[in-house]
């Protein structure tokens, strides 16, 4: 049994299992985000390598390995969040000049794995904001994918410190969510996004500084959903429930 707000979901508890033929590491990461609690495949390096990146279990069954998974979280919100801080940290770092390349693949590294944990307990666990969530995720993660690749084509202080200043905004939506706030921050995405094109030094550098901000757009999008999902489900108080009543009298 699960649940969100008014919602009562129940599954049942049967153990989700797949046996794959083939050692192609692609099943242990679809096995993930598919919700499975075990998955039986042939022994490879790269199908251990697979299970160390969503934190699995191998078991060594001879020319078969099981692969049990593990959740490390449970609340979907709470993975959206530290995707919000991982996003906010990498810019950081790079507008401070102290991300180096290592800082950035792990940045990236980590913002795969927690698309795939939403998507994960979006399969396990159904709730009605699951559609929201996993949007949210799949944004901030190819947000942190452009800045990985405009790291590697340019790297200049002005344009990390507009991205920040973008994210930082976008970050007090993720704690706020108010229909106005949300509201000027994509009044004003289209002046973000002329900022940072004035800002790159070259056509790809152009490009993902971009993206970045249209994703940061597509997630505020996905806030202004969310917020308007929560008013409309908002039950009255007493007070209100009585001017309701008053009113149609």
């Amino acid at each position: 049994v699960f649940w969100e707000g008014d919602f009562v979901g129940v599954v049942p508890p049967a153990l989700r299992h797949y046996t794959a033929d083939t050692p192609a590491p692609y099943y242990v990461v679809a096995g993930y985000a598919a919700g499975l609690d075990e998955l039986e495949i042939p022994k490879s390096q790269d199908v251990e390598k697979a299970a160390e990146k969503v934190y699995a279990q191998v078991v060594d069954g001879g020319g078969l390995v099981k692969i049990r998974y593990v959740d490390r979280y449970v609340d979907k919100g709470e993975v959206v969040d530290r995707m919000v801080k991982v996003l906010l940290y990498l810019l950081e770092g790079l507008a401070g000049g102290t991300a180096t390349r290592r800082v950035v693949e792990a940045a990236d590294d980590e913002s795969d794995v927690l698309r795939l944990t939403v998507n994960r307990l979006c399969a396990k666990w159904p709730t009605p904001r699951c559609a929201f969530y996993i949007q949210l995720a799949r944004y901030y993660e190819r947000a942190v994918d452009h800045i990985r690749e405009l790291y590697l084509s340019e790297s200049q202080p002005e344009m990390w410190a507009a991205l920040l200043e973008a994210a930082r905004e976008l970050a007090e939506i993720h704690e706020r969510r108010t229909v106005d706030h949300i509201a000027k921050f994509l009044s004003t995405a289209a002046s973000k996004r002329f900022h940072v094109m004035q800002k790159a030094k070259s056509e790809i550098a152009m490009l993902h500084a971009v993206r970045v901000v249209d994703y940061m757009e597509n997630s505020a999008e996905v806030y202004l959903d969310m917020a308007i999902y929560d008013l409309a489900g908002k039950k009255p108080t007493l007070g209100e429930a009585e001017a309701r009543i008053k009113q149609q009298r």
